[in-house]
């Protein structure tokens, strides 16, 4: 069974993420990494994995290259279902810390 893509109705940064990606120049590496994982949302927005922490039922992954992650909730209003991305993280260090992996 082949499962159909599912386009949001938009993908929105939070607020601390469009704080930092606005900071960014348009020739760094990690914003366009990052316009590379927004654009894969916009086509797909369960392309990432679902995050089976802390109790949630809609918190998601995305890799985004080899070492860096975004995180992002799906939510739905009158307008439709949106893409949130609630976290950008530079390197995998940062990612581990903050859902309290360890690393060896």
């Amino acid at each position: 069974m082949v499962m159909k893509l599912r386009a949001p109705v938009g993908v929105f940064l939070a607020r601390e993420v469009y704080d930092l990606y606005s900071r960014l120049r348009g020739g760094d590496d990690f914003k366009r990494v990052i316009d590379r994982g927004l654009d894969v949302l916009k086509g797909d927005m369960f392309a990432g994995e679902r995050v089976r922490k802390y109790g949630v039922n809609n918190l998601y992954r995305l890799r985004l290259d080899k070492t860096r992650r975004c995180c992002y909730s799906v939510v739905a209003d009158e307008e439709g279902i949106k893409v949130v991305v609630l976290e950008v993280f530079a390197d995998h260090k940062s990612y581990d810390r903050r859902f309290g992996y360890k690393t060896g």
